[in-house]
């Protein structure tokens, strides 16, 4: 990443080059158990619903620095990734000041000739079946804690959970750079 970034600080030498990673998350209002604390000898009771309503969280990552855009949307394809991409150039980049190596998966939404990427962001795409290398993956996981264990009665109530808990996270820089940021990175 570091020689990708060098390449294209001197391509592009009145910019500043950052790379980003990007990912999305499905979040439904089928209740997602997970494990939970108890004194010995008493059982947890965890409300379920099997609710089959989905809304969708675009991640973006700065894995050096823990700054981080979630962006939640109706549907995952390829008219939403465009609008993502729109949206997370307008709130991250406003005044065109940086050219962004967004890394991506290898998801047909990504690599469609329909994709329409904004000024200032070149997509990178990671090795097929690798979602273990991809730094935006690990958003997910601080994000789904505060959602488990609880059953949504509608999708209404669910995404204004989603949102409280985005915000959150989005305003842990240092959780979201400790989860993200992989030794190899700098290397790479």
């Amino acid at each position: 990443m570091r020689a990708l970034v060098q390449e294209r600080q001197q391509q592009y030498p009145d910019k500043r080059v950052e790379f980003w990673c990007q990912d999305e998350a499905r979040h439904g209002t089928k209740s997602v158990l997970s494990r939970t604390w108890m004194k010995k000898g008493e059982r947890s009771c965890v409300p379920q619903s099997n609710g089959y309503s989905w809304l969708y969280v675009y991640g973006f990552v700065h894995p050096w620095t823990g700054r981080c855009d979630l962006l939640r949307f109706d549907s995952v394809d390829i008219a939403s990734f465009n609008a993502a991409l729109q949206l997370f150039k307008a709130r991250v980049d406003p005044k065109n000041e940086a050219h962004i190596v967004l890394y991506v998966d290898n998801a047909g939404w990504h690599r469609s000739k329909k994709v329409v990427c904004p000024e200032g962001i070149e997509l990178m795409f990671s090795l097929p079946y690798t979602p273990e290398l991809m730094p935006a993956e690990h958003l997910w996981r601080p994000l789904k804690e505060g959602l488990s264990n609880r059953a949504w009665s509608d999708l209404d109530e669910l995404r204004n959970a989603l949102d409280t808990r985005c915000a959150w996270l989005m305003s842990q820089a240092a959780l979201v750079s400790r989860t993200t940021f992989f030794h190899w990175l700098p290397k790479a």
